[in-house]
């Protein structure tokens, strides 16, 4: 049961926060995009922080890395979740085109017209399949809670159950916001990406504080 899953789940988590606050920063200081805090004031999408020459030659190879230890997580988590009897093939489904589209994202991220359909629908796929996966594994362990506890703090498999039960009946409302044009409030779609965003890496840091120590290191 040793694994190093829980230094994966610290980087899934701090990696990508860290490349686009990074990359943000940059850009304003290289006058590509306004300053401002962009969960608040939405001044700009995390797509533009990162898709400028030069800041685009940081921000693609860090969120290549993070695709590459994102799958490595997917990868050994459900390897532990085999090892408790619990198989099943949704779980690698989705978890895998979660990744792919997150690649696709990296590798269209302001090339021209391809990019323009990552940006507005691609990048939502890789939400979706990161947010199903998240939510259908949190909520398996959630049900076998007794059949885990030896392994688990329970209490933080209850926190990624309802921070994902969250993520997937916000994601259905927001969802008609992101794609329709609002003239009047522009802003709102960047606020929503900026705060989504964090939530959906907030998963992997109750994923590392869940597991014992005892077992996973």
């Amino acid at each position: 049961m040793r694994t190093n899953l829980r230094v994966i789940a610290l980087i899934c988590f701090i990696l990508p926060i860290l490349t686009v606050i990074i990359s943000y920063i940059a850009s304003v200081k290289l006058n590509l995009v306004p300053a401002c805090i962009p969960n608040f004031e939405g001044c700009t999408s995390i797509s533009r922080a990162g898709r400028n020459v030069p800041v685009k030659y940081f921000f693609k190879p860090m969120m290549y890395l993070y695709s590459f230890i994102l799958f490595l997580y997917w990868y050994k988590f459900l390897e532990i979740l085999n090892k408790f009897k619990i198989s099943e093939k949704k779980f690698s489904f989705f978890s895998f085109f979660s990744v792919l589209f997150l690649i696709l994202y990296i590798i269209f991220l302001g090339e021209g017209k391809i990019y323009e359909f990552f940006r507005r629908i691609g990048i939502y796929i890789y939400i979706f399949f990161t947010v199903i996966t998240q939510f259908l594994i949190s909520k398996k362990l959630f049900f076998i809670q007794k059949k885990i506890k030896r392994f688990f703090k329970i209490k933080f498999i209850k926190l990624n159950f309802f921070l994902t039960l969250f993520l997937v009946a916000s994601g259905i409302i927001i969802l008609p916001i992101l794609i329709i044009k609002i003239d009047n409030f522009p802003e709102i779609k960047n606020i929503i990406s900026w705060n989504y965003f964090i939530l959906i890496q907030l998963y992997f840091i109750f994923s590392l504080f869940s597991f014992k120590i005892r077992y996973f290191k």
